[in-house]
């Protein structure tokens, strides 16, 4: 089975690209889906964190605060280090027995999304790798509009991933997400063709 990865920076559309892509038949695997299974209360990642931040990350009905927790781990490199030693090893187990399954159903195809697939080496065993990226100022004005964050904590979560250029020369196919959904669309069309021929 062909394992194809997608990834892209913070705030660049890799869920509307994601869905376009699920709306062409593709079978997807996604990072995030499962970093949000993992971490559910009771599980062995929960515990973990909980244990590692303190139950002032936590709502009342248990479940952790994403919010809290982010603005605690990208204010703080260690701390974000030891979020991901617990949450990655888990991620990358889970993402592999999802992709066995589908295999195991006759998938010949699968698209793995994670937003740290080149930070975690996730494309030395997996290719091609479509990338998502958009300018600096539109990610920004997005950071700005999506989840309200101010200049400094957007610095930080643009500093905390590999910068776009980067990630740029190390992709297969690139979507630039700059225009309307329609461009969006028809990108993700050309890119899909491409990898399923």
């Amino acid at each position: 089975m062909k394992v194809v990865g997608l990834t892209g920076g913070i705030a660049t559309g890799k869920s509307a690209v994601t869905a376009m892509l699920r709306d062409l038949g593709a079978n997807i695997v996604d990072a995030d889906e499962l970093a949000r299974e993992i971490v559910q209360p009771g599980r062995e990642a929960w515990q973990e964190i909980v244990e590692a931040f303190g139950s002032k990350i936590l709502h009342r009905d248990k479940t952790i605060d994403r919010e809290k927790l982010r603005r605690i781990v990208f204010k703080d490199a260690k701390a974000r280090k030891s979020l991901e030693s617990i949450t990655h090893p888990r991620i990358r187990s889970l993402a592999q027995e999802r992709m066995q399954k589908l295999a195991a159903a006759g998938a010949e195809m699968v698209i793995y999304e994670a937003p740290l697939l080149f930070e975690n080496q996730v494309h030395l065993w997996l290719g091609p790798v479509i990338l998502v990226a958009s300018d600096a100022a539109t990610q920004k004005q997005r950071l700005r509009k999506r989840d309200g964050l101010g200049e400094e904590e957007i610095r930080q979560h643009l500093n905390a991933q590999m910068p776009l250029d980067e990630k740029r020369k190390l992709a297969d196919f690139i979507i630039e997400n700059v225009g309307d959904l329609n461009q969006l669309k028809r990108q993700v069309e050309e890119v899909w063709k491409k990898i399923t021929k």
